[in-house]
């Protein structure tokens, strides 16, 4: 087993990732690292708002 493996991303959290690279100014995809970028970003941002429900 190489150790590779897939996320598969709901919709929404798809067009969570691309409203980030969007509020960033980054048209279309963007660059693999920009990519990256959002997820985390995407990704910190629903863990603070899921610990600001509670």
């Amino acid at each position: 087993m190489n150790g590779a493996s897939v996320i598969i991303k709901s919709e929404g959290r798809k067009q969570h990732e691309a409203y980030v690279l969007q509020s960033f100014g980054v048209k279309g995809r963007g660059t693999p690292e920009q990519r990256e970028a959002a997820e985390i970003i995407a990704a910190r941002t629903r863990e603070v708002v899921k610990e600001g429900r509670r």
